[in-house]
């Protein structure tokens, strides 16, 4: 990537932080424009579509940036969220177990037990929340496993 497409990045990342998400896209087509090989430029098309409360295009957007970089968590990350957004669980906890496959970290076995909630699967939800919390120990951590504990109490 040469400067003018870092430039381009930064200042497209940029308008996302300050909420100017058309602005942010337009940013990212021009560059995609230039140079359709910066996985990047997809992936933050890809939030920006997002945003804008376009799901589906930003999972297009992921998949170009992830054939571009297989390794890209971000893409993972963010297709994960957007599935998910849809209702399509089963596909969001594809994403998301690549991510724990690929060195994932607390945050994304949470977003993970989310996932297996919403599929009704609160034992393995459960050990996620567990496993997060051994690896960084957050109030909120805490509070999740005590409701979820009271979900798997209640439908036993």
């Amino acid at each position: 990537m040469n400067s003018k497409e870092k430039v381009l990045i930064h200042k497209g990342m940029d308008k996302v932080k300050r909420m100017k998400y058309e602005e942010a896209l337009e940013i990212f087509e021009r560059l995609i424009d230039m140079n359709p090989h910066i996985p990047e430029a997809w992936n933050n098309k890809g939030v920006a579509l997002y945003r804008l409360g376009r799901p589906e295009e930003s999972i297009e957007c992921y998949d170009r940036s992830l054939a571009l970089d297989p390794e890209n968590m971000d893409a993972f990350r963010n297709k994960g969220l957007a599935l998910h957004s849809l209702g399509r669980m089963e596909e969001a906890l594809q994403a998301y177990d690549t991510v724990l496959q690929k060195g994932g970290d607390a945050i994304d076995l949470e977003s993970m037990a989310v996932v297996l909630i919403a599929l009704g699967r609160l034992e393995e939800a459960m050990h996620c929340l567990l496993l997060a919390n051994e690896k960084m120990h957050l109030d909120r951590f805490e509070r999740e496993i005590e409701v979820l504990k009271g979900m798997i109490q209640a439908k036993e």
